[in-house]
C-alpha cells in the first residue's frame, strides 16, 4: 500500500493528485523524497521540528485553556508546494486586490465617492464599528495608505485560488511564517535534497527598509511595535518580529503623548517615536477619542496622527476593509476605480440589506454560511446545514430584525494537501495567508506564506485556536542571489543600554525581583510553619510547642499581610488558615496570589530570558496547577508541593541572573530583590524578636528565626555558641561580611542605586537614595546592646521595635521614590 493512498480520496480540489490519481508534476520530487525517506525518517524529522520550535520558544496563546495559555506551535514536515508561474499569477491578483483596498480606504475616509455615487450602500460602512469618524478627512491624505496587507486564500472547486478573508486591521502570521521557513531550512537538505525553492530573505529585508524609510533618516529614529501584551494569542510573534526586525516592543503604558508627539518613556526620559506597527485593534488605541475603557492604547494617539507626527503601518480606521459586506460589491468597485475585472475570485456573498438578497439567503439558508459583517466583537459564524429547525428559525429572526448586519456566503470546500498526522499521511484542508507591503505604487508579495491546516479530515474550520497545525509554503524555483544568511545572521545594532530601556520593562524587572523574593520567602515560612504544626505532638512539652507555633503563625500573618488571619479574635482552625494562605488565589498576600502576580510579570519579560528559564517556569507553573487542582491532599503532599515549588523558584532565580545583563535591566531586578528581602526580614524580626519571652520559648523562637531565614549554619560558624538574642541581632543586622545581613544588603543596594541613570545634575543624593542612606547610617550608628536595652517590667524591646519600624518605613519610601522617578514620569 502506498503511503499517499489516503490522499487520493475525493475532495473539492486535490493539491497533489489530478482527477486520474496521477501525481501532479510539481509534487513528484516531494513525493519521491518522502517515499525514499519512509515514514520512520519522516517521524524523525517531525520530532526534530518539534524540538527546534520548542527550543526557540515558539508558542501560540490559546484563550480559556485551563492547562495554560501557551500552546506549542505545530509545523508539518510536508510543505504546501506551488509552481512559480502559478504563484506569479496569484501574486498579480493579490497586488490588484491590495491596490483596490488601498483606494477604498482612502475614499471612505475622504471623498466617499463610492457612497455618493451608489457603488456601495452607506449602511455597510456606517453600521460597522470599524469605521471611525474620529480619523475622517485628515489634512495629510497620505495617512490613508495601506502599507501592509495580508489575505487568506484557498483553492476553490474550480482549481482557482479564491480570496477568503482580507486582513488589514493588524495582520498576524508573518513572524510564524518566517520561523516556519527557518525551521524547514534545517531539514531541507536532508529530507528534500534536490528541491529548489524561492527565498523570503529579500522580501523581509525590503520590508525592513520600508519601515526605516518611513522614519526620520537620522540614526536615532525609533520604530515601535505596539502589542496588547503577553496574553494576546500571537504575543510570541510580536516579540519575535520586534527582535527580528530590530523594533522596540511596547505596550500602551510605555508611551505617552505630549505636544502632539508620541513618546517612549525610558529611564533617561522621553524618546520620540517615529513609526509604529500596531497590533492593537483600532478602537482600543486611544482611550481619549476612541474606546474610553481601553487600557491597551495611548491617550491622544489619534491627535498625533491627525497632526502628521507619526507614521503608522496599519493606520487607525483601516479595519473597515475587513468588512465582509464589501464582498458583493468588489466587482463594481474594481470597475469604478481600476476599470478592471477582479483577477482573484472571492466566495459568493449576498448582503442581506437588499430585499432580493435577503429573500435569497432566507430561502437557501440550508446551503449557506451566515456571518455578521462586523467581526470586531463576538465572531458569529453559522453553517446552515448544521443547524436544527429551532436554531435555524432563531437565526432567521435575527437576520430579519437587523438585515444590514448579515451576509450569506456559499459554503465551499478548501483544497486538500497531504499532511503528516499521527505516524501516517492524510489529506487536510488548508488555507494560505499571504503577505504584502507597499513599495512605491505597487505591492510586493512574499514568495511564501503561512499555511494553516485543519486538525481533522473534512473539517472546514482552519484555526490555530481550534488546534490546527501549520505548513511552510514552497514556491518552486531559484533566486538569482541567495541572501538568507544576511537576514538571519547580520542584525543591525540595537541600542539596549540601561538608560534607553522602556519604563514598563524597568518596572516589570523591579517587580519581578520583589515578587520572586516574596514567593521564595513566603514559601519557606509556610513550609516551616506547616512542619511545626504537624510536629506539635512530637515533643514532650506540647504546651511550649503550641506557644511557639502560635507565635510563628502570627508572624506569618504579618509577613503576608493577610489580616486579620491569626490575629483574629475569634478562634480559627490554624491548619485551614495555613492552607488558605497557600492555595487561595483570590486572597491578596497568599502564596497563590503572589505566584499569579509573578506569572504576569514573567509573561511580560519572557523575551529577555533564556529557554532554560522558560522551561523551569513552565514546569513550576504546571506542577503548582496540578497540586491546586487536587480535591484531597495529604499533609505530606502539601509539604512536597512547597518543597518542589521552592526548588523551581530558586532555579528560576539563578537563571534570571544568567539571562539578563545589567544593561538590559538586571540592576532593577536586583534592586527589587534587595528591597523585598530587607522588608520581609524586618517583618519577621519585628514579629519574632521584639517581644520578651521565657527562656525556653525564646530559644525555640530564635531557632525558628534562623532556620526560616536559612541562617542557622551561618550562626554556628560565626558564634560557635548557644542561641542568644544579642548574637542573632548582630548576625542578621550588623555583620557586613554575612551576605544575608541587613547591613550587607543595604550596602549593596546603595551601590546598585548609584548605577541607575542620573535624573539630576546636582551632587546631592537622589530622592530614592536618601532613605536608603539613612538606613545605612542607622545601622552604622547603633548596635545590638543598645537596641535590647529595656526596663525589667517591660514586655517589649521598644528600642528594637522602633528601630525596625523606622527602617521599614524608609525602605517603603525608597520604593515609592523609585516609582515616581523612573516608572511614572509624573512630572513630564
Amino acid at each position: 500500500m502506498d503511503i499517499f493512498d489516503s490522499c487520493k480520496l475525493d475532495s473539492s480540489f486535490n493539491e497533489m493528485f489530478d482527477e486520474k490519481n496521477n501525481v501532479k508534476e510539481h509534487w513528484i520530487d516531494i513525493k519521491t523524497a518522502i517515499e525514499n525517506a519512509n515514514i520512520e525518517k519522516l517521524e524523525q524529522k517531525q520530532t526534530e521540528i518539534d524540538w527546534r520550535l520548542e527550543d526557540n520558544g515558539v508558542t501560540y496563546n490559546v484563550y480559556n485553556d485551563p492547562t495554560g495559555s501557551n500552546r506549542r506551535w505545530n509545523l508539518d514536515p510536508i510543505p504546501f508546494v506551488l509552481k512559480e508561474q502559478e504563484w506569479e499569477d496569484v501574486s498579480k491578483g493579490l497586488q490588484q486586490r491590495a491596490k483596490l483596498l488601498n483606494l477604498i480606504f482612502k475614499d471612505l475616509y475622504t471623498e466617499q465617492r463610492l457612497i455618493k455615487e451608489g457603488i456601495i450602500p452607506a449602511e455597510i460602512i456606517f453600521a460597522h464599528k470599524s469605521f471611525l469618524p474620529e480619523v475622517f478627512n485628515f489634512e495629510n491624505s497620505e495617512y490613508y495608505t495601506m502599507k501592509f496587507y495580508a489575505a487568506d486564500i484557498s483553492r476553490g472547486p474550480d482549481g482557482k485560488f479564491w480570496v477568503i478573508n482580507d486582513r488589514t486591521q493588524s495582520p498576524s502570521g508573518l513572524g510564524y511564517a518566517i520561523e516556519n521557513r527557518l525551521t524547514m531550512n534545517s531539514i531541507l537538505s536532508d529530507l528534500y535534497p534536490d528541491i529548489k525553492i524561492k527565498k523570503i530573505a529579500s522580501f523581509i529585508e525590503n520590508y525592513k527598509n520600508m519601515l526605516s524609510n518611513l522614519s526620520n533618516k537620522n540614526e536615532d529614529s525609533l520604530i515601535v511595535l505596539l502589542t496588547p501584551g503577553p496574553h494576546n494569542e500571537t504575543y510570541f510573534e510580536h516579540s519575535y518580529l520586534s527582535s527580528f526586525l530590530n523594533l522596540t516592543l511596547v505596550q500602551g503604558e510605555d508611551l505617552l503623548t505630549k505636544n502632539n508627539q508620541l513618546w517612549l518613556k525610558t529611564l533617561s526620559g522621553l524618546k520620540k517615536v517615529d513609526t509604529m506597527i500596531r497590533r492593537v485593534d483600532s478602537k482600543f488605541c486611544d482611550p481619549l477619542e476612541l474606546q474610553n475603557s481601553s487600557k491597551l492604547g495611548v491617550a491622544g494617539l489619534t491627535n498625533v496622527l491627525r497632526n502628521d507626527n507619526l507614521s503608522m503601518i496599519n493606520p487607525i480606521g483601516i479595519g473597515i476593509l475587513e468588512n465582509v459586506g464589501l464582498n458583493p460589491f468588489m466587482k463594481n468597485i474594481a470597475k469604478f476605480f481600476l476599470n478592471e475585472d477582479l483577477i482573484l475570485p472571492q466566495i459568493a456573498t449576498w448582503w442581506c440589506g437588499q430585499k432580493k438578497e435577503l429573500d435569497f439567503v432566507i430561502s437557501n439558508i440550508d446551503n449557506l454560511l451566515i456571518k455578521k459583517i462586523d467581526r470586531t466583537e463576538k465572531i458569529e459564524v453559522y453553517f446552515g446545514n448544521q443547524l436544527n429547525n429551532e436554531e435555524k428559525n432563531s437565526l432567521i429572526e435575527k437576520i430579519i430584525a437587523a438585515p444590514i448586519y448579515y451576509v450569506g456566503q456559499e459554503i465551499i470546500d478548501f483544497s486538500t494537501v497531504p499532511s503528516y498526522v499521527g505516524n501516517k499521511i492524510e489529506p487536510r484542508n488548508a488555507v494560505i495567508r499571504s503577505f504584502a507591503y507597499k513599495e512605491e505604487d505597487n505591492y510586493k508579495i512574499m514568495p511564501s506564506g503561512l499555511v494553516r491546516v485543519s486538525n481533522q479530515k473534512d473539517s472546514l474550520v482552519v484555526s490555530n485556536q481550534k488546534g490546527g497545525t501549520s505548513k511552510d509554503l514552497w514556491i518552486l524555483g531559484e533566486d538569482e542571489e541567495d541572501k538568507i544568511s544576511r537576514i538571519t545572521k547580520n542584525r543591525n545594532f540595537l541600542d539596549t543600554r540601561l538608560e534607553n530601556i522602556s519604563t514598563k520593562r524597568a518596572e516589570n524587572l523591579f517587580w519581578l525581583g520583589r515578587y520572586l523574593n516574596r514567593a521564595i520567602i513566603t514559601t519557606r515560612m509556610l513550609r516551616f510553619n506547616l512542619k511545626s504544626m504537624l510536629n506539635l505532638n512530637r515533643y514532650e512539652d506540647r504546651n511550649l510547642s503550641k506557644k511557639s507555633t502560635d507565635i510563628l503563625n502570627i508572624c506569618l500573618t504579618h509577613l503576608t499581610m493577610t489580616y486579620p488571619g491569626f490575629l483574629e479574635e475569634k478562634e480559627i482552625k490554624p491548619f485551614n488558615e495555613v492552607i488558605s494562605l497557600i492555595q487561595d488565589n483570590s486572597r491578596v498576600g497568599s502564596l497563590s496570589f503572589t505566584l499569579s502576580m509573578l506569572s504576569n510579570i514573567n509573561a511580560n519579560i519572557k523575551n529577555l530570558l533564556t529557554i532554560d528559564a522558560w522551561r523551569v517556569y513552565d514546569k513550576m507553573q504546571k506542577g503548582w496547577y496540578d497540586y491546586n487542582r487536587k480535591k484531597v491532599v495529604s499533609n505530606r503532599e502539601h509539604i512536597d508541593a512547597l518543597d518542589k515549588l521552592l526548588i523551581y523558584l530558586i532555579a528560576y532565580k539563578e537563571l534570571i541572573d544568567e539571562s539578563i545583563s545589567d544593561d538590559q535591566g538586571l540592576i532593577l531586578y536586583d534592586i527589587g530583590c534587595k528591597l523585598e528581602t530587607s522588608l520581609l526580614l524586618i517583618s519577621k524580626m519585628r514579629s519574632l524578636l521584639t517581644t520578651k519571652l521565657q527562656s525556653h520559648l525564646e530559644y525555640d523562637i530564635l531557632d525558628s528565626m534562623l532556620n526560616s531565614y536559612e541562617s542557622y549554619n551561618a550562626y554556628r560558624a560565626y558564634y560557635k555558641s548557644t542561641l542568644k538574642m544579642e548574637n542573632i541581632l548582630e548576625l542578621l543586622l550588623f555583620t557586613p561580611k554575612y551576605p544575608k545581613s541587613l547591613i550587607h544588603i543595604i550596602d549593596e543596594l546603595l551601590k546598585s542605586l548609584k548605577e541607575l541613570p542620573n535624573t539630576s545634575s546636582t551632587p546631592y543624593l537622589d530622592s530614592f537614595e536618601e532613605p536608603v542612606f539613612k538606613v545605612f547610617s542607622m545601622l552604622k550608628l547603633t548596635n545590638a546592646k543598645k537596641l535590647l536595652k529595656t526596663e525589667e517590667k517591660e514586655f517589649v524591646y521598644l528600642e528594637l521595635d522602633k528601630f525596625l519600624s523606622k527602617i521599614s518605613d524608609l525602605l517603603a519610601q525608597t520604593s515609592e521614590e523609585l516609582t515616581k522617578t523612573y516608572f511614572s514620569h509624573y512630572n513630564e
